[in-house]
């Protein structure tokens, strides 16, 4: 084996190559030690101190690396000489990247990259954060992601990997709901695609579908429902759905007494404030089947009269038919006492 010497200018980077156990250093300038197998010099002759290179820490050639392998890098122009010893090449680190694509509202994307070239053992960094040894990057967002390759004899190799993206489902858990208190309702939730998974909460007012895009829900006062939708591939999207609960406000008074002092002087057949009807509609008899009073849109109002005159005190007979604000009809059949 012979040693050449090759005058070059400008150069920033030198390459050694040692047939026997030489040292890689990095960051600055390259450590070499005359082992007994081979001499070489730079200009003047090798000794065990000099050409050492200050503030980095040098790294063994690994046992078993194949001679053409074994390369010292420095960056930095100290010589106006470069020194190759034996077939040397360049680093250069080659990859191929495994890509997971990332849902577009949620990173749960994956790089996995396997290097080749330089000198193994690798280690792998993302978008400049901090190195690791394996290549697997999980947990990342979609669109463009800088990978750092870097080898053990500190050679660096840079990549812009796209990850693709994957649409989130494009769901929506359906119109607002109003019911009145004690009454049930389904909700119509729709969804891009053929969900994975359905899930609705609070789930302890959902009478039936938890798990279906249409449940029955039976809340007691006003809720917001929330659905979650899960597709195949990991995505998820939600949106909320509110129902609102009118409180029961069919109450018949079973008296009244329309005499004027401001008291008890009008029949009430509804209460809080009457916001579970949008109609009312009531007919009165006397005890002869005879009609009293009759009013398709009742609002709380009869003072007990018919055509303008007071009716004897005693008990009357009512049906009233009542239209609830969910479009349910209800009739109820009972008397009322006229006093004074």
């Amino acid at each position: 084996n012979a040693l050449s010497i090759f005058p070059v200018g400008n150069f920033n980077s030198v390459v050694f190559h040692d047939a026997n156990n030489g040292y890689i250093g990095c960051a600055g300038g390259f450590l070499v030690t005359n082992d007994g197998g081979t001499t070489w010099r730079i200009d003047q002759t090798a000794s065990a101190t000099n050409h050492t290179s200050i503030g980095f820490a040098p790294k063994k050639v690994p046992a078993g690396t194949p001679a053409a392998n074994r390369r010292l890098f420095s960056v930095g122009a100290f010589s106006n000489h470069i020194l190759e010893y034996g077939d040397t090449t360049k680093l250069n680190v080659s990859s191929s990247e495994l890509l997971v694509s990332s849902c577009n509202n949620t990173a749960n994307g994956s790089i996995t990259v396997t290097a080749a070239g330089g000198i193994a053992p690798y280690t792998y960094s993302i978008d400049g954060g901090a190195f690791q040894s394996s290549g697997t990057f999980n947990n990342v967002s979609a669109g463009n992601h800088t990978i750092t390759i870097r080898d053990v004899a500190c050679g660096l190799v840079t990549k812009t990997i796209i990850v693709p993206v994957r649409p989130a489902p494009t769901v929506s858990a359906g119109p607002d709901k109003t019911i009145v208190e004690g009454d049930d309702v389904m909700l119509q939730g729709s969804s891009s695609g053929s969900p994975a998974t359905i899930l609705w909460s609070p789930a302890g007012t959902i009478v039936s579908g938890g798990n279906t895009l249409t449940p029955t829900v039976k809340p007691q006062t006003t809720t917001t429902y929330s659905m979650t939708i899960t597709d195949a591939n990991g995505c998820i999207s939600s949106d909320n759905a509110a129902v609102t609960v009118l409180p029961y406000c069919l109450k018949v008074m079973n008296a009244f007494t329309p005499n004027g002092d401001g008291m008890n002087d009008r029949w009430i057949v509804t209460n809080n404030g009457g916001l579970c009807v949008t109609n009312v509609y009531v007919t009165v008899f006397n005890r002869y089947g005879g009609e009293v009073y009759v009013n398709p849109n009742y609002q709380n109002n009869w003072d007990g009269t018919y055509k303008g005159n007071p009716v004897p005190d005693g008990t009357y007979y009512y049906v009233i038919n009542y239209t609830l604000f969910n479009g349910r009809k209800v009739t109820v059949k009972g008397d009322v006492t006229i006093l004074r």
